[in-house]
């Protein structure tokens, strides 16, 4: 049983170095991969106030430009809406005081027929007031429908 448990103990000893020597690789291609600041900035010498503020200026203008591509203008807006509610009034008074004239320009029609029509106005319009045709027959008397109030041409069945 001894020889197991000293078998059972070298194996987890191998697997242990093993595994050590493992993470010592994939640490070192870990290391070597690693973007260090001076890499990406390739040795430049630091920037002086001058080049800091030109390129704070580019920046912020650069952001500008963006944003006013990407939104809206809302004073443009406000001009076109303001545009057409003065556009909309315009048109609207135009068409009452287009009404107002046609209205004048019958009533005046109206005055200017009166005026050259001869004779009694009155008895011209009484006139016109029955129609020729034929007459409504008078309903007949009661005593002359039967029961049912059926009319027979005013005799009783």
């Amino acid at each position: 049983m001894n020889t197991i448990i000293n078998g059972f103990v070298k194996g987890i000893k191998s697997i242990g170095e093993e595994t050590v020597e493992k993470t010592v690789e994939h640490t070192g291609k870990i290391a070597s991969g690693i973007i260090t600041g001076a890499d990406l900035v390739g040795g430049k010498p630091p920037m002086t106030e001058d080049d800091r503020q030109k390129a704070l200026q580019e920046d912020e203008a650069a952001v500008a430009r963006a944003m006013a591509s990407q939104g809206r203008d809302v004073e443009k807006e406000i001009d076109r809406v303001r545009d057409e509610k003065t556009q909309k009034e315009n048109d609207e008074e135009k068409f009452l005081e287009n009404l107002k004239k046609q209205r004048e320009a019958e009533e005046r029609e109206r005055m200017n027929m009166q005026v050259d029509e001869p004779g009694n106005s009155k008895r011209e319009a009484v006139k016109y007031q029955f129609s020729p045709g034929k007459r409504k027959k008078q309903a007949p008397d009661p005593a002359s429908m039967s029961a049912t109030a059926e009319m027979t041409g005013g005799k009783i069945d």
